[in-house]
């Protein structure tokens, strides 16, 4: 890393890698190498790739380009949620008894979406499917169709306009007679199906063009969680833990509690006399966390997933 072009940015409590690879729906893990996450950003509109690495509480931030420092300062201090007091919400959790949750996720943060439509497209692609195939299906739709930037020898992909995913193909009656043949080695489906979303094919095509069309997805900013819990809601695809997978990591409405069936026997584990239901657990973590309930279900499940307690809860 070219020390003249680094940029130091005070992080506090914070894990680089373990927010990398928390799962968090807004984005793939950025390329990591040699130690360093490697990403494209836009600042100011401007493309900006940036390679990020941590030595202790500071990140080190090298642009590839020439960039105002204070722009890029504020986009990696947004993304990576430095502004949140850590140190506060862990007596949150300790008054809440979840004290057990910190040590196994201590420097964990929201690893919050450079791109907002990525994050939308990401969630509805992460449903009832693995962190590794949903994110594998977000990088290919990038190389497929993404804008390229080349830069020292490196290219970085960004992600798709809506009106450019909006004009893919689900599926390609071309390609699906072909599978049979015999193809070339650099052969390539050109469809969504192709990069492995599987159903989820027509959610993101007519989610992607109702956003390229019919309403701008910036207009969430400026909403509260239940008007934009309601906004989301009409998109294709997306139920109440997709939105709120948006909501919490696309647009850091920290009052989001997304609920899966593994969240669901966290939290009916932790508190054995409920037996939540889903929307009686979503109402619960409202009343109870507030807005701190979004960091509270990354840490729990962080935990659940780190302790082994996600193995134990199989099957229950």
């Amino acid at each position: 890393m070219n020390i003249e072009n680094v940029i130091e940015i005070p992080a506090g409590e914070f894990d680089l890698e373990m927010t990398q690879k928390s799962g968090q729906t807004s984005q793939p893990p950025w390329h990591e190498v040699g130690g360093e996450f490697r990403e494209l950003l836009m600042v100011r509109g401007r493309p900006c790739p940036v390679a990020v690495r941590q030595r202790g509480r500071v990140l080190e931030v090298r642009p590839y380009l020439r960039v105002n420092r204070n722009d890029l300062k504020k986009r990696i201090e947004y993304i990576f949620d430095l502004k949140f007091d850590l140190e506060d919400f862990y007596s949150f959790l300790d008054d809440m008894g979840l004290s057990e949750s910190i040590e196994s996720s201590r420097g964990l943060r929201l690893f919050l979406a450079k791109d907002p439509f990525e994050c939308i497209i990401s969630s509805i692609a992460s449903q009832n499917c693995s962190v590794l195939r949903w994110t594998r299906s977000i990088m290919d739709i990038r190389r497929m169709w993404g804008p390229a930037f080349r830069v020292s020898s490196e290219t970085f992909h960004g992600f798709p306009s809506p009106e450019v995913l909006a004009a893919v193909e689900e599926d390609s009656l071309e390609e699906l007679q072909r599978a049979e043949d015999d193809l070339p080695g650099d052969f390539a489906f050109n469809s969504l199906r192709a990069c492995g979303v599987g159903y989820r094919a027509p959610y993101i095509r007519e989610t992607s063009r109702i956003l390229a069309e019919e309403i701008d997805v910036n207009e969430v900013c400026g909403m509260d969680y239940h008007e934009a819990l309601e906004f989301l809601l009409e998109l294709p695809g997306v139920g109440p833990k997709v939105a709120d997978c948006i909501l919490l990591y696309g647009f850091r409405k920290t009052e989001a509690f997304p609920v899966d069936v593994w969240v669901r026997r966290i939290m009916n584990y932790i508190y054995p006399e409920r037996n939540f239901r889903d929307g009686e657990l979503r109402e619960f973590a409202w009343s109870r966390f507030g807005e701190m309930a979004g960091y509270v279900q990354l840490y729990l499940f962080n935990h659940a997933r780190r302790s082994g307690l996600l193995e134990k809860l199989k099957g229950g």
